[in-house]
């Protein structure tokens, strides 16, 4: 039977950070007897650390720990940390790199962990996947658990670039071929899809397709934005893997990472392969780029770095590094001129 850990608690709110003792007593009972410790980086800290300051200052068990890079090392140093020192809750706070480098170690020594996002940059935030570097800095995804607890601060996030939250609407939006990869994999395979998971999935992807908020900003479609990215971490929980999100085009997005190492935020790349999936699958793209057209989400080839050689490369080079995942590129054949048109056509889209 598949068994998953749905969080405790989700706030989406306002200030929902203030008075966070007070929140964390009435969910984790007695919290004067807990020791906390707060992962973060130190440029959040220096933006956010009034806030901070009086979170450790509520009383003496809680702490603080800097994370300079999300790589499996410090992770495993934090893990050591956290058991040795008996730290009963972890919380972290900052972007995906501090979330997934808090996440893993507090999963590893089974204890509760509470996310606050600084941003809404892609679906991490309630996964039960951490995304860190391994060797010469290439990521890989481990398996772990969803966090106890989410607390997202709409005022906070308000503060983050617009570029990281565009990336939110571009994690989402690859949600359009990934559940049809997955619907493929079992019409090939008959790996009949988690209907809960895919429910989800679906339901986070046209819940910000068919907003009628016009404004990234807007307080209304940051909440919208916030809980389909929730949606989606929670249907990979009940799925037990990633296949709710992430089809052919995460894997494009592994490879541009793999081979390429292309420094633009990871829902923008799966939203630029999302397109070039949709070819693949015979299907229209129309929707999707009238939707990232409306917020203004660039995801051209040429002006995300990506030339029509590392377009290619990427793609050919693309199903190596999940071999074992089905998509739609075990139903087609790539070739570079094939790639070379869409590439082509991708371009006169998004131009």
């Amino acid at each position: 039977m598949q068994t998953f850990n749905l969080p405790l608690f989700l706030t989406i709110e306002k200030n929902s950070t203030k008075d966070l003792i007070s929140k964390l007593d009435k969910e984790f009972n007695n919290i004067e007897s807990k020791k906390i410790i707060i992962f973060t980086s130190q440029g959040v800290y220096n933006i956010f650390k009034k806030g901070i300051d009086k979170l450790l200052h509520e009383y003496e068990k809680n702490s603080i720990y800097f994370i300079d890079d999300s790589t499996y090392d410090i992770a495993v140093d934090v893990a050591k940390k956290i058991s040795i020192e008996d730290f009963d809750i972890v919380i972290g706070f900052g972007g995906g790199k501090i979330l997934d480098t808090a996440k893993y170690p507090s999963y590893v020594s089974k204890k509760k962990y509470v996310a606050i996002p600084t941003t809404l940059s892609n679906d991490g935030v309630a996964s039960p996947i951490a995304v860190l570097k391994t060797y010469e800095g290439k990521a890989k995804s481990f398996g772990c658990k969803s966090p106890e607890g989410i607390i997202i601060d709409t005022s906070i996030i308000k503060k983050s670039p617009n570029t990281l939250l565009m990336a939110g609407i571009g994690d989402t939006v690859s949600n359009y071929t990934a559940l049809f990869d997955w619907k493929l994999e079992s019409k090939h395979k008959g790996v009949h899809p988690n209907d809960f998971a895919y429910l989800l999935s679906d339901t986070a992807l046209n819940m910000l397709l068919f907003s009628r908020e016009e404004h990234i900003r807007n307080e209304n479609f940051i909440r919208q934005l916030a809980q389909s990215l929730v949606l989606s971490g929670l249907a990979m929980d009940i799925a037990g893997n990633s296949r709710p999100c992430s089809g052919s085009e995460h894997l494009f997005s592994h490879s541009l990472d793999e081979y390429y190492n292309i420094n633009v935020p990871h829902g923008l790349k799966v939203a630029l392969g999302s397109i070039a999936s949709c070819i693949f699958q015979d299907r229209s793209y129309e929707p999707i780029v009238t939707f990232l057209k409306r917020y203004n989400v660039d995801i051209n080839p040429e002006r995300l770095g990506i030339s029509k050689e590392v377009f290619i490369g990427a793609w050919l080079k693309s199903q190596a590094t999940r071999p074992d995942r089905f998509s739609v590129l075990n139903t087609i054949e790539l070739s570079k001129e094939y790639l070379e048109k869409v590439y082509n056509e991708i371009m006169e889209v998004l131009k």
